[in-house]
């Protein structure tokens, strides 16, 4: 199914170097335009929408996506470098890849690479990222982290709020790889824009993730986070150790979610072949129980739980909460009504930087 429709532009909401959103007559009453293919538009414009998204139902954030533009002719977006990104769509183009022949960056990429036992953390989902950055700016505003996404959710990252919020940071970095892109740098896979996060931006720390939008079909394999066991294989074999952030919760009414959901159990026992850590928090009630017999269920040489104490992680974890400028929810259930969750992203952050002695 594909469904677009011609609309007017009512409002401009926000906009800045890279997109604009806008309120519209039709559809889902709200838009995004990518100023990489489009060129500005302004209040009584008539624009052509695509609205599958919201004839279907689905979430996207609610947003529907400008595809045209009425009066717009000859379209020429300058940019640098040749890698083509959204290939053999109508909304191909260019980018200036890290590793390209006319990058500044290019000899980097000449000389082999591994990450000599590093430990990089795995987030499934687009909503732990916040959690990391709230929780790591409140311990130390200096630490310095850079944000790696692939290309199984959302292929444009400007969609992400939480993203243009962070990257108002000069010590957060992100790299879009695969035929994700937006962005600060482009990279055309994990293991080149692991090498470009090591060895030229030297950050403190190291995240893989994903952009909003993942897909799950409440099928053994048919979700996005199986691309998990994919990134961990590729970090094992550049000889560094991944550390995922499990995805546990005991408010999701799904049984295959609760405890320590099989979100992380099946890509990581049953696809990844690296030495995995996987840091859980001591929550010291009866939630401890299941993820004990869980954890005793699902054993393997090539994975290690770890336990950690809540008692800081807890605390950090409220204030970074309380200090972000955004309400920050996961699958629509806040800190008050997945506590375990929050807390579980929080806890593997924080051992990551306790483990690399950041803190």
């Amino acid at each position: 199914m594909y469904k677009e429709v011609p609309t007017k532009v009512t409002e401009i909401i926000f906009e800045d170097e890279k997109i604009q959103l806008v309120k519209t007559r039709d559809g889902a009453g709200k838009a995004i335009l990518y100023l990489d293919f489009l060129q500005r538009v302004f209040v009584d414009d008539t624009i052509t929408i695509n609205i599958t998204a919201t004839a279907l139902g689905l979430g996207t954030g609610g947003w529907d996506i400008v595809t045209n533009v009425e009066g717009q002719k000859n379209i020429e977006i300058q940019g640098e470098g040749h890698i083509m990104k959204a290939r053999y769509m109508p909304s191909q183009h260019t980018v200036l890849s890290v590793e390209a022949q006319e990058s500044p960056y290019h000899s980097l990429f000449e000389q082999s690479f591994q990450l000599k036992g590093d430990y990089i953390l795995l987030a499934e989902l687009h909503s732990m990222l916040p959690i990391i950055y709230s929780m790591v700016k409140v311990l130390d505003k200096s630490v310095s982290m850079a944000i790696i996404i692939s290309d199984e959710a959302a292929i444009p990252l400007r969609i992400s709020e939480h993203i243009r919020i962070l990257q108002q940071d000069s010590k957060v970095y992100t790299i879009t790889c695969g035929q994700a892109f937006g962005g600060d740098y482009e990279a055309v896979n994990i293991q080149t824009a692991l090498q470009f996060a090591k060895q030229q931006l030297q950050t403190d720390f190291v995240v893989i993730s994903l952009g909003p939008g993942v897909v799950g079909t409440g099928t053994k394999y048919g979700f996005s986070g199986m691309a998990l066991a994919e990134w961990a294989n590729i970090i094992g074999a550049l000889k560094g150790t991944p550390v995922w952030i499990p995805r546990i919760s005991f408010a999701d009414k799904r049984n295959r979610h609760k405890g320590i959901s099989h979100h992380t159990l099946t890509p990581l026992f049953e696809f990844t072949y690296a030495k995995s850590l996987v840091p859980i928090p001591n929550f010291q009630n009866e939630w401890d129980a299941i993820l004990d017999e869980q954890i005793q269920t699902n054993c393997a040489d090539h994975v290690t739980f770890e336990k950690h104490p809540i008692t800081k992680v807890e605390s950090l974890l409220k204030q970074g909460v309380t200090s972000y400028p955004l309400e920050l929810s996961t699958m629509g259930r806040t800190i008050e009504t997945d506590f375990a969750f929050f807390l579980s992203v929080a806890t593997a952050a924080y051992w990551l930087l306790e483990k690399k002695r950041i803190i």
